[in-house]
């Protein structure tokens, strides 16, 4: 009987303790959830085969030196970033497949844009659908803004139709008897080289000059011997290339071989590679523009650790290292930035966030509209003698640009 009391009474102090306890206030150590300590995952679908291969796969490079030293850092809110990276093969069906198997399937924290115009206005439909934030690092046509997306923003200096305005703004600052007077556009059948182009002829014709020669090619074109036997009879004063990279070597070796000698020549794309473009045409270099986004000695914030951690990883000399690798990697330090300052992965509260906040990035302060359009300007660059300098504009350039007209291909 004594022994059955005892236990009735260590039972019943047992239960007041415990009642007691549950009554006090809980310590700051078991408030609130346990910490997160698993990956932040990131999808992205990118062109990885297919006809923008090129481009897409240096995307992928620029997205992987981000989360390289970002994780090599401590991670982004103290959590490592783990890249879940698919193969859309530059098709526009799969991107879009792609992006919704990412988000329901897969169920990623976040994604990244994909690369192109082409690619970008589909899947941002479907992140959008999703109410998920999308920094794209390679889409900016104008039908990219124009749709009335809110979760969508543009990771360059400024809308890509105005890639070029530094160089229309060049010629028609040149003095009247240095000014070119005809012109012929030749450009690639592409939403992002076609915005580039019209707003170029426009500001071009708008200023006085006469285009003579129009014409587009296709994604597959290799051979542009008739279209410089067209471009040569007609000997327009200045070249408007609206190439991607490739093409713009295949043009120029084209009006050398058909004799074509222009006073000015600008592509869009293709001379800011460095390495391959001096590679593939030699001399032919000298004296040509274009417009860039980035720059490899550009002194903007975390250029030299990219370029560094690039080389590292992926080999090459930093003026190898594709402009589309540091877009990507832009793209990254915008969305790091924005997750530190709300302290949340929470895709709602960083789309609000975007809309307002100003970043540091390889290619300069960024901020955007309502459209998520970026607010700035790129760089024009010029090939003089084995260096491809900044010309333009005035309060960014290095040197200034040679005078027409341009040495001989």
């Amino acid at each position: 009987m004594k022994k059955n009391f005892a236990i009735r009474k260590i039972f019943a102090v047992s239960i007041i303790f415990s009642m007691l306890a549950a009554c006090q206030p809980k310590t700051s150590v078991t408030e609130g959830p346990a910490t997160d300590t698993s990956p932040i995952t990131i999808g992205v679908s990118l062109p990885l085969t297919g006809g923008k291969s090129d481009p897409g796969t240096a995307s992928k490079n620029g997205y992987e030196v981000w989360a390289a030293m970002v994780n090599a850092s401590g991670g982004l809110l103290g959590r490592q970033v783990e890249l879940k990276v698919l193969d859309n093969a530059s098709d526009v069906e799969t991107a879009k497949a792609d992006y919704e198997r990412l988000i329901t399937v897969d169920k990623v924290d976040l994604v990244v844009g994909t690369f192109s115009s082409t690619l970008v206005i589909p899947t941002s439909e479907v992140v959008a659908s999703h109410a998920y934030a999308y920094i794209e690092p390679a889409g900016g046509a104008p039908d990219v803004f124009n749709r009335g997306l809110t979760n969508l923003f543009f990771a360059q200096p400024a809308k890509s139709a105005r890639q070029a305005d530094p160089f229309a703004l060049y010629i028609l600052g040149l003095p009247a008897d240095l000014r070119p007077k005809t012109f012929a556009v030749v450009s690639l059948d592409d939403a992002f080289t076609l915005g580039v182009m019209d707003r170029l002829k426009g500001l071009l014709i708008d200023g006085g000059l006469q285009m003579v020669f129009e014409t587009t090619y296709p994604e597959d074109k290799k051979d542009f011997s008739d279209i410089a036997s067209q471009v040569a009879t007609l000997d327009p004063d200045l070249i408007l290339g609206g190439t991607q990279t490739q093409d713009s070597f295949d043009q120029i070796q084209a009006y050398r071989a058909a004799g074509y000698q222009p006073r000015v020549a600008y592509f869009t794309s293709g001379p800011s590679l460095p390495g391959p473009f001096k590679e593939a045409i030699g001399s032919a270099t000298e004296g040509v523009f274009s417009s860039i986004s980035w720059f490899p000695d550009s002194k903007e914030y975390q250029n030299a650790e990219f370029v560094a951690k690039y080389v590292e990883m992926f080999g090459g000399a930093m003026g190898d290292i594709p402009e589309d690798a540091a877009n990507a990697f832009t793209v990254g330090q915008v969305l790091q930035q924005a997750v530190e300052k709300i302290n949340s992965i929470d895709n709602a509260a960083l789309i609000s966030e975007l809309h307002k906040g100003e970043y540091k990035t390889v290619v300069g302060p960024l901020s955007f509209d309502e459209t998520g359009a970026p607010q700035g300007s790129y760089m024009l660059l010029q090939w003089q003698g084995e260096n491809f300098v900044i010309v333009g504009p005035a309060d960014r350039a290095e040197i200034d640009p040679q005078a027409p007209p341009k040495p001989n291909w």
